[in-house]
């Protein structure tokens, strides 16, 4: 399979300020799980430009060319045909309005099935540590990013209405939906958290227990759903939708700089309630008892944020407790998503990779069942099953028996 021909290499490196290409290799990543629902590759452009010779950093991101299932799951979602259209239309008109980009590395060159970025790696960023969970300042950077990220649709549709033109949802509404051939991912993952549960609960004890967890999470993982489409009593923006690790590139600064944050796979982007975002966003990527500590810390900087990056004027349009309120009310979203999540998230990569990125069980693991999966890596690895265990039992604490509990937030 070619995956960029010599024309485009060409124009990549003119895009890039070069008018001459000597050669070019792409290599493969050696975390095959680094991006779930997709192929990731180094490309190296060697140019020269008045007698000097250079070489050009990309980073490659195309259609899996070796995973069947996962080539022909793409093509049923949109996942690529959905990232093509944020990257080629909707976010370049997003800089129209806003100027370069804070949020996400630069694209060089976009086309339907391969997208061609600036490799933020050798300006310093990474991705956090995928079984770990993130510092107050990792957390904040992040917080910071996606305030700016959804300041973006606040400029573009506030600069739309002024001009009278249609809005992001009458635009791309066929693009920032959640797909419905995308569901029985969804169940296979909701079932395993109401197996895990029943297996590794430190609730399970409780009466009716089983009856409770197997009658409640269905209906809250369909309350999440209804969340999905854009709110009738909030503002909506685009939402990202699915920032855990390997999602996030951070760059860590000297001590007396702050760290910051860029986002990456924009291919199950919404358009909803920002909450939906920060509430995922921690629940991914916090303890429980960080969550405690941190949310209403983050819910303000990620308000200030906002407000100093909208053009419009926030405050009459939304206050902090308002904020708060939709917040909470989002919850339900964040936790119940970190749970499909997070129990991949969590694992070793070389068990993803056995269990993720296997040809032969791709498609039972990601649509028929995987919990025994979770379970059997719950057994042998405590740390996963403390965090897996930790972050369900908050599902059950808030939701299921919720008179039991006194929530911090």
């Amino acid at each position: 399979m070619e995956i960029l021909s010599q024309d485009e290499i060409q124009l990549i490196a003119k895009t890039c300020g070069y008018s001459t290409v000597l050669n070019w290799t792409f290599e493969d990543l050696t975390d095959q799980c680094i991006g779930y629902l997709g192929d990731h590759l180094k490309l190296i452009i060697e140019v020269n430009e008045n007698g000097t010779t250079s070489k050009l950093y990309l980073f490659v991101k195309c259609m899996p060319r070796s995973d069947k299932w996962k080539n022909a799951y793409l093509e049923e979602l949109g996942f690529f045909r959905k990232e093509y259209v944020m990257l080629s239309e909707l976010f370049k008109t997003f800089e129209y309005y806003s100027g370069p980009p804070e949020w996400r590395p630069k694209s060089v060159y976009i086309k339907k099935d391969i997208f061609v970025f600036e490799d933020v790696s050798r300006m310093g960023y990474r991705m956090p540590n995928h079984q770990d969970t993130m510092t107050f300042g990792e957390i904040k950077a992040c917080v910071e990013t996606l305030a700016i990220f959804h300041a973006e649709s606040f400029n573009y549709e506030d600069s739309r209405h002024t001009e009278g033109n249609k809005s992001i949802w009458e635009l791309y509404k066929s693009y920032l939906q959640e797909p419905s051939s995308g569901q029985n991912w969804r169940d296979t993952g909701r079932n395993a958290v109401i197996e895990f549960l029943k297996v590794f609960s430190k609730y399970k004890s409780k009466r009716n227990f089983t009856n409770c967890i197997n009658s409640i999470l269905p209906k809250l993982y369909d309350t999440a759903m209804d969340l999905m489409q854009p709110s009738k009593t909030f503002y909506n923006v685009v939402v990202h939708r699915d920032l855990w690790t390997n999602n996030i590139f951070i760059k860590n600064e000297n001590q007396n700089s702050a760290s910051h944050a860029l986002f990456v796979d924009y291919q199950t982007v919404l358009y909803s309630s920002p909450m939906l975002d920060l509430s995922s966003l921690i629940c991914f990527n916090t303890t429980r008892c960080d969550r405690d500590q941190w949310t209403t810390v983050l819910l303000d900087f990620y308000y200030a944020t906002l407000s100093e990056r909208a053009h419009c004027d926030i405050g009459e349009m939304f206050d902090i407790t308002s904020l708060r309120d939709e917040y909470k009310k989002c919850m339900v979203f964040g936790l119940t998503q970190a749970a499909l999540i997070t129990p991949i998230v969590a694992m070793s990569k070389e068990k993803r990779k056995q269990i993720f990125c296997n040809d032969e069980i791709s498609k039972r693991v990601n649509e028929v069942t995987r919990s025994q999966e979770f379970i059997d890596v719950a057994n042998e690895d405590k740390k996963y099953r403390t965090r897996v265990t930790e972050l369900f039992d908050e599902i059950v604490e808030r939701y299921v028996f919720p008179d039991d509990f006194e929530i911090a937030f």
